[in-house]
This record gives C-alpha cells, sequence and structure tokens, in this order.
C-alpha cells in the first residue's frame, strides 16, 4: 500500500499476536509514562557514573495496545528524535525491507556454464559462475555443487575458470578502511559470487609437542608459514598473529605449552581468488583434475547452462544469522541484492534510494534515515531511537512477523546477546538487534513483559566510553520486563 502508514488499518494482525483486547484509561497512560521516565532516569544516574551524559542517549519506547479501535500505543521518548550512529540496529531495516519485499521463503540461485569443446569426461574452454547475490553460500554448498557438476560425467577442467559477479555493480570493499584490520571477518564486504564469506577458520594447536596451524577450509595453492613458538603457561597467554601476502600466510606468536588449540577466523585475499582457490581445491578433492586459470568476465549468451543451484535456506532464515549473529558481510550481500531484483547491476546509491523512497511511503523518517552500506559497520549511518521504533512497530503487522521477531537474538540465550542478562529476568523474554561499534552501543527490539504486555524499543549510546554502558543498558532492558505496574480495571 503507497502513502504514509496507518497502523490502524492492519491491526487484526496484531491481535493474533499479541492475544486479549486491553484497554488503557487516561490515568494509566499518564502512570505507565511517568514509570518509564523513573526508569530512564535510573539509567542516566548510571551512566553520568561513568562519564556519560544524558546528551549522548537516545531511547524510544512503545507499549504495543491490542485494541483495534482506537489504535492507541503509549509512547515515551528520550532524544528520541536525535540522531546517532545506530552501529548493527542499522541491520533491521536492511533485513526487514528485504523481507517486506521479497518474501520469507525466497531463495538465492547461483548460475554455472561452459563454452568450449567436451571430450568425455574432459572440458576444454571457459568454465563460468555467475553469482547473483547469495548472502550465504559456503564450503558445504560448495561441496555438493561440485558433486552435482561431476555427476554429469566431468573431470578434467582446462582453460579458464571465469567469475561473473557483474550482478553487483560495486568494486570490492577496502577491508582495511573501516578500522585498519583487513583480516578481521567483520570487514569483508559483499560480492556478487561470495563464497564462505571470503573467510576461514584458523586453527593453532598442540599436536605431539609440536604447535601445528591449519585452516579450514583448505584453499588451492595457498601456503602456511608456522613461526609460531612455545611459552610457559596456559591458552591465556596465547599472542596470535597473522600477515598475508600473496598466497600465503604467516602465523607468529606465542603459544602455551599448556594450550590444546585455539580458533580464530580470518577473511583473505580477493573474493574472486578465494572462490576460484575454494573451487579448485574442492574440485581436486572429489577426485578430479583442475587445469584452469582464474579469469573474470561477464557470462556470454551462447554459454551453456550446466547447474543451477538453489540456496537451501530461504530469506527468513538468512535474516537469523544477520540479525541474531550479526553477520556484516550477509547484510552488506542483501542490502545489494535489494537494488539488483529491480534490474541488476544493484549499487549503494541505487538501494540507498530504494530504502528511502519506502520509508518516506510510510512515514518513517526518510528525512532522518541514513543507511550507508546496510550492515552498520559504518561511521555515516544515522538514525534516530524513533526511527528504529517505528519500523519495529510497523513490522509487528506484517504476514510474516513471526519469521521476523524470530530473527532476533533471544536475549541471554543465542547469538549477540548469548553472554549477556545473566541472572536477568528478561532473559529468555525479548528478541533483541545489538549494536556495536567503537563509541557506539545499541539495542533495539521487543520484549514481552512479565505482565505479558508487548514492547518494542530502541536505545542508543553514542560516547567515547559507551563499551561501559553495556551492564546498565542490560539492567535498563530487565526493568522494562520486570517493573510495569498493572493497568487500572475498569
Amino acid at each position: 500500500m503507497k502513502g504514509k502508514n496507518k497502523l490502524g488499518l492492519i491491526l487484526i494482525n496484531v491481535l493474533i499476536i499479541f492475544g486479549a483486547l486491553l484497554h488503557w484509561p487516561v490515568s494509566t497512560v499518564a502512570k505507565q509514562v511517568g514509570y518509564l521516565d523513573v526508569k530512564t532516569e535510573h539509567l542516566m544516574k548510571k551512566l553520568r557514573k561513568i562519564g556519560i551524559p544524558a546528551s549522548s542517549v537516545g531511547i524510544s519506547v512503545t507499549i504495543i495496545p491490542t485494541t483495534i479501535y482506537p489504535f492507541e500505543p503509549i509512547k515515551f521518548s528520550f532524544n528520541s528524535k536525535k540522531k546517532f550512529n545506530p552501529a548493527s540496529t542499522a541491520k533491521l531495516f536492511t533485513s526487514y525491507y528485504a523481507l517486506r519485499e521479497m518474501g520469507s521463503s525466497y531463495k538465492f540461485k547461483t548460475d554455472f556454464f561452459m563454452a568450449g569443446r567436451r571430450d568425455l569426461d574432459a572440458f576444454d574452454g571457459n568454465f563460468y559462475i555467475r553469482g547473483r547475490g547469495d548472502p550465504k553460500l559456503v564450503y558445504e554448498d560448495l561441496q555438493k555443487i561440485v558433486h552435482a557438476i561431476r555427476a554429469k560425467g566431468l573431470r578434467k577442467l582446462r582453460g579458464n575458470f571465469v567469475i561473473d559477479d557483474s550482478y553487483f555493480s560495486e568494486p570490492e570493499t577496502n577491508a582495511a578502511l573501516f578500522d585498519g584490520k583487513k583480516n578481521k571477518p567483520y570487514n569483508v564486504g559483499p560480492n556478487a559470487a561470495s563464497v564462505n564469506f571470503k573467510a576461514v577458520e584458523l586453527t593453532v594447536a598442540k599436536e605431539k609437542r609440536k604447535i601445528n596451524i591449519s585452516i579450514k577450509p583448505r584453499l588451492a595453492d595457498f601456503r602456511l608459514v608456522n613461526d609460531m613458538r612455545w611459552v610457559t603457561g596456559s591458552c591465556g597467554g596465547n599472542r596470535i598473529f597473522y600477515k598475508e601476502s600473496e598466497n600465503q600466510l604467516r602465523v607468529y606468536g606465542r603459544f602455551g605449552k599448556r594450550c590444546k588449540r585455539q580458533r580464530l577466523y580470518v577473511g583473505l585475499t580477493t573474493h574472486n581468488k578465494f572462490t576460484f582457490a575454494l573451487f579448485k581445491q574442492v574440485w581436486i578433492e572429489s577426485g578430479g583434475q583442475f587445469d584452469q586459470v582464474l579469469v573474470k568476465g561477464v557470462v556470454p549468451k551462447n554459454a551453456q547452462l550446466i547447474y543451477t543451484w538453489i540456496n537451501p535456506r530461504n530469506l527468513g532464515l538468512l535474516i537469523k544469522d544477520i540479525n541474531t549473529l550479526s553477520n556484516n558481510t550477509m547484510a552488506r550481500t542483501l542490502f545489494l541484492k535489494l537494488s539488483a531484483i529491480e534490474g541488476s547491476p544493484g549499487s549503494l546509491v541505487k538501494s540507498r534510494r530504494l530504502l528511502t523512497n519506502w520509508l518516506d511511503e510510510q512515514g518513517i523518517g526518510a528525512e532522518t534515515v541514513n543507511i550507508d552500506n546496510g550492515s552498520g559497520l559504518s561511521r555515516m549511518t544515522k538514525l534516530s531511537p524513533d526511527d528504529i521504533n517505528s519500523l519495529l512497530l510497523q513490522a509487528v503487522a506484517s504476514n510474516d512477523f513471526r519469521v521476523w521477531k524470530n530473527s532476533l537474538s533471544l536475549a541471554g540465550k543465542e547469538g549477540t546477546t548469548q553472554n549477556r542478562f545473566t541472572g536477568l529476568g528478561v532473559s529468555g523474554n525479548a528478541w533483541l538487534k545489538t549494536g556495536s561499534l567503537e563509541d557506539v552501543q545499541a539495542y533495539a527490539g521487543y520484549i514481552l513483559t512479565k505482565q505479558k504486555r508487548w514492547i518494542s524499543f530502541a536505545v542508543i549510546v553514542n560516547h567515547p566510553v559507551a563499551e561501559k554502558a553495556k551492564t546498565s543498558l542490560d539492567e535498563f532492558i530487565n526493568s522494562l520486563y520486570s517493573d510495569l505496574p498493572r493497568q487500572t480495571s475498569h
């Protein structure tokens, strides 16, 4: 529906989701708002003690009613229209818009073509992979893909391995640009033909009194250099560093003699080189022969389609990874996909325009929302708490609301909140998206209160010592869960 969103038009869904009718007397509304004001003041006192002023905090809270007429949510605001850096809570906009436009059952595809000469089990020519923006094409998928192609009688590949990533027009991201840490997986940018997030699991382990290093999955023609040394102690004394050069990763540092193993994740090389090396490795491991060289290009019209991979995970499952695990690479890929499905190639400019236009149609702060790359890994992204909370409130009426809500991290139980809310009542009773950058802490999502009311909210802290606000924010969210007074009966 075009035009400004009117929540009163879609409240049948709200009734289904939130249950029995509630009627709010004026005195109860004032009491609720006053109580939220007290909770906020408690939070401000805690934050002031660690050096964070009230001007660095924004809060938007909505107690969601379930009456059809009138629909009057109780709203509380504190600096709620001020623009903040929201960190990864920006993923809410990318994932919800994708869910709304594409549907939870949408599945991503990747195509494989050949153009050349085939002689029995040998092929000589151009072998193509054409990416279409699958945000989660992983190593195990590639094994199945190779098995399916090998089942067509192919064993030897000679010629050119051509990667067509033209579905997106953006150049490869400089992974060191954000914080200088080019090999950190969270800095891996999007690519239409990305495989395994361009990352490997690096394991340093004690094996037969020696220090062994390995990566999983392995990459063809990629060399590991082991410069680790022993030190006295356990894993707590480990210091593992790595430096990448052409087709090589040097691992160095110290490893405790009483430590069995330590694992970490590393983003490597470029998207195209990574995809080529991993495909070659999997092909050889399948018993095939691979004598191709990497070329970047586009699939010509006369190429023969030999296989289409359909990701078994639908969009509903993929946004669970994006929101619960806060996967930046997946979010950035999905953001570009938004404009690519409107007419490829996808680009940041087109995706930003699409999202801004849609927000304007819905009446959600299009003038205040600035989504940079869809993930929140940016200093350019700016949102207000009201912007985020308005999106959350609108999503309540979506046909896919259960999928949407469950894509968020269940407080204290999984994902980015797994080690938070320990011993607090809100654990297991809130569905949250976290946001964390240097100078930024944020939360947004839904709370099912102790008295079985639903709350949507967003809270953002932007300050040099924002990291110290975590415990106070957890306690604030727990107070929203546990301390709301009951409404007056009438």
